[in-house]
């Protein structure tokens, strides 16, 4: 009878914790998403982009702001020849999970880094959302130090 108690109580805290976990995306998901954003920018599709980015991506910089920085960035590094993810990292912190990937993106006139951060409350029902968005390189300093 003991056994049993012991096994029902361990259950039950396995019941309880698998609760608090909620729904969380995946970090291939968070990679999909992530990919579908980074696609939409280079291609111009602003709409389809800022689609995929929560409330709180344009608390630094506006729409306006960031599709005329956007498309300075173009004018700047050229055509995107070849997309290449350098590096992920999917980290379960605080009450959510956090996302971040770096991309190499080769363009016709160098190279740029892109990272693209994502983070998601644990008990949250929302989709998961891009929040975050930074462009490097050598050749965007002026740019990057007026925005």
């Amino acid at each position: 009878m003991r056994t049993f108690v012991k096994i029902c109580y361990v259950g039950m805290i396995c019941i309880i914790l698998s609760a608090c976990q909620g729904n969380v995306a995946s970090k291939q998901e968070g990679n999909d998403l992530a990919v579908k954003y980074l696609n939409a920018t280079i291609a111009g599709n602003y709409d389809e982009a800022f689609s995929l980015v929560s409330e709180d991506f344009f608390q630094m910089r506006g729409k306006d702001t960031w599709t005329e920085y956007l498309n300075e960035v173009q004018k700047i590094m050229g055509p995107v020849i070849s997309i290449k993810l350098s590096r992920s990292l999917v980290d379960d912190r605080f009450s959510g999970r956090f996302y971040m990937f770096q991309f190499s993106v080769k363009h016709e006139n160098g190279f740029t880094t892109e990272m693209i951060t994502m983070l998601q409350k644990i008990n949250s029902k929302d989709p998961l959302k891009v929040f975050g968005h930074k462009i490097d390189s050598s050749k965007l300093k002026k740019l990057n130090a007026r925005y």
